[in-house]
C-alpha cells in the first residue's frame, strides 16, 4: 500500500473547493459494500471511506470555487439540469473489491451510458468555464473508492481480509451532484459541499 495523497493522482494546486460532478451511491450500495469498508478500517495504512463520503467521479473541473463567480456556478448548474433531462437513470454492475497500490475500490468496465454522461458534463464545463485550462482525463473506469492508502504498508493482510468478501452491487446513476470538494490529507478523506443536484428521469 502507498500513500494516495502523495501520488500523481492528487496533483491539485488547492485542496479546498475543487469543482466536481459526482454520483453518490444509494443506501443499498452502501450496505452491500460495508464488509469491504470494515476490512479496510481494520488495516493500518489505508483509510476507509465513510458512507457519507462514498462517490463515483463523473467529471473534475480544473477550477476552484474561489476562482469563479456565482454566475458561472449557476450557468453550469443549469447546464447539468439540461444534461440530466436528456438522459435517463441507469445502473452499472460493479466488480470487486479490487485492491491496488493506492487503495481499495469497486469498479466496472466503461459503460456506454456512463461515457455519454461524462462527455456531456465535460462539454458543458468547457462551454461555461472555457478551455484555458484543459479538463483532466475522465476516470478510466466508473468506480467507487472504499479506501485510500495513507502510508507505505505491506498489503498482504488486507488482501487476505478481502479474499472472502463479495460485493454483488450496482451503482444507481439517478442524480448528478455538482460539488465543491475538499481534501484532508492528514485524515485521508475527501469531503464536499453540494452546489446543486440534478435528477435523471426514470426509464
Amino acid at each position: 500500500m502507498r500513500n494516495f495523497f502523495n501520488s500523481p493522482h492528487l496533483d491539485w494546486p488547492q485542496l479546498h473547493g475543487s469543482l466536481h460532478v459526482y454520483v453518490v451511491p444509494s443506501f443499498e450500495f452502501i450496505a452491500s459494500v460495508q464488509p469491504v469498508v470494515d476490512a479496510v478500517d481494520a488495516f493500518e495504512g489505508c483509510t476507509a471511506v465513510e458512507p457519507r463520503w462514498q462517490h463515483a467521479t463523473v467529471t473534475r473541473i480544473p477550477w476552484w470555487r474561489n476562482e469563479v463567480d456565482q454566475d458561472a456556478l449557476d450557468r453550469y448548474a443549469e447546464a447539468l439540469s439540461a444534461v440530466a433531462a436528456d438522459s435517463s437513470s441507469f445502473a452499472i454492475p460493479m466488480n470487486g473489491p479490487l485492491l491496488h497500490d493506492y487503495g481499495v475500490l469497486v469498479a466496472a468496465p466503461e459503460d456506454t451510458q456512463w461515457k455519454q454522461l461524462y462527455t456531456a458534463t465535460r462539454d458543458a464545463a468547457e462551454q461555461v468555464f472555457g478551455t484555458e485550462r484543459a479538463l483532466p482525463a475522465p476516470p478510466p473506469l466508473p468506480h467507487v473508492s472504499l479506501g485510500y492508502g495513507t502510508a507505505e504498508r505491506d498489503s498482504a493482510p488486507l488482501e487476505r481480509a478481502l479474499a472472502g468478501v463479495e460485493t454483488p452491487v450496482s451503482l444507481a446513476v439517478d442524480t448528478l451532484y455538482f460539488l465543491a470538494v475538499d481534501v484532508d490529507v492528514d485524515q485521508g478523506i475527501f469531503t464536499w459541499d453540494v452546489i446543486s443536484s440534478h435528477a435523471l428521469p426514470a426509464l
